[in-house]
């Protein structure tokens, strides 16, 4: 119960997040999914974000124990590693006035987060 509750404050933090960036009045793409990592460590999930968010070059970058996040004039990316039971589940959203840049961050988090 406590991690579905967390998903949905995730969801509803950056939707607010989104709704105050000057970009959201630019008519902002939105791109979401939540997956299984493929290990459970919540650690490496975090430091493989920032790497690849560094790697896009996506702004200015903040993480926390279970989350990264990334912020630019055009683009908001999210990354939440969150551990349920033995397995972790990653959240990612991404939200840009650029659809490119936005697409690019999005896939780019997605198929690397993928990766062992």
């Amino acid at each position: 119960m406590f991690r579905s509750i967390t998903i949905r404050q995730l969801f509803l933090v950056s939707i607010l997040m989104i709704g105050a960036s000057p970009c959201a009045w630019a008519a902002p793409n939105l791109w979401w999914d939540h997956f299984e990592a493929p290990t459970p460590d919540q650690g490496q999930c975090v430091k493989q974000a920032v790497s690849l968010m560094t790697a896009q070059q996506a702004g200015q970058i903040t993480s926390s124990a279970d989350s990264v996040r990334a912020w630019s004039e055009k683009t908001v990316g999210v990354a939440e590693c969150i551990p349920f039971g033995d397995k972790l589940v990653i959240a990612v959203l991404v939200s840009s006035s650029d659809v490119d840049a936005g697409s690019a961050l999005f896939n780019a988090l997605k198929a690397g987060m993928m990766k062992k």
